[in-house]
């Protein structure tokens, strides 16, 4: 399957190496192709670790780019700031319920795109983002934001970004993964609704560039999740650990 069936968690270490990547200076194009996997932890009552493979696609084209799912435009851009927009996927929970056979019967979920707007702030002490996101195709009408803070040092021949998180999601976007309505409810499985949450996560990206063309990454990511949805009868986990690697080749 494609990147959009991959949890929330991973597109956050995506959008990481979307931060680390940066387009050539001395072209109007940039490009980078390659092939990422993915092992995520369910946190759906007997949802399976889900495992993915999926193209890996950075590319940029004067202020446009095209990183981690998102399709976005530089606004503004200087030594320490970076203002952009855009559209994306913003999950908060696994379309496929962690394909767990005792929720087969609940309403099919799909991927709410969102538009966005985020600004970055490099500093002495590492990268600062802020991102708030609304959701433009109609599956659940909610709200996002996030924020979050990376640190970015050399370690030999590789650059790690421990990376610490804190994402809020509408009481929509919350309902539309974890919320039960009362025509699904059953026997052990009450109807519920829920408020609005944060979700707390930490991860460590490491990048090696082993020549000009040639990069590998990895990624582990830990969220935790709060009582929002923890306490929704398809949970049966209150935090989840995903696994992220892969490689890119420089085009142009």
């Amino acid at each position: 399957m494609s990147l959009k069936y991959v949890c929330a968690g991973v597109l956050m270490s995506a959008n990481v190496f979307a931060q680390v990547e940066r387009p050539n200076q001395d072209s109007d194009h940039s490009l980078s192709i390659g092939l990422a996997g993915v092992t995520v932890e369910s946190i759906y009552v007997d949802g399976d670790r889900q495992n993915r493979a999926f193209p890996a696609v950075n590319y940029a084209y004067k202020q446009f780019y095209f990183q981690a799912g998102d399709l976005g435009f530089h606004l503004f851009e200087n030594e320490n700031w970076e203002l952009d927009i855009g559209i994306g996927a913003n999950l908060a929970g696994d379309v496929d319920r962690g394909d767990s056979e005792l929720l087969e019967d609940l309403p099919d979920l799909s991927i709410p795109v969102s538009a966005f707007v985020s600004a970055q702030y490099t500093s002495s002490i590492g990268l600062f983002e802020v991102a708030y996101q609304e959701e433009i195709n109609n599956k659940h009408n909610g709200n996002s934001a996030a924020f979050s803070y990376t640190v970015p040092f050399p370690v030999g021949k590789w650059l790690l970004l421990p990376r610490l998180e804190a994402n809020y999601f509408s009481e929509e976007a919350v309902n539309y993964f974890y919320g039960v309505e009362p025509d699904f409810a059953l026997a052990g499985r009450p109807a519920y609704t829920a408020d609005s949450e944060i979700v707390l996560g930490a991860s460590v990206f490491a990048l090696r560039r082993i020549n000009d063309k040639f990069s590998i990454f990895a990624n582990v990511n830990y969220q935790d999740f709060g009582d929002e949805i923890t306490n929704s009868p398809i949970v049966e986990d209150d935090s989840a650990v995903s696994v992220f690697a892969g490689f890119l080749y420089k085009i142009f």
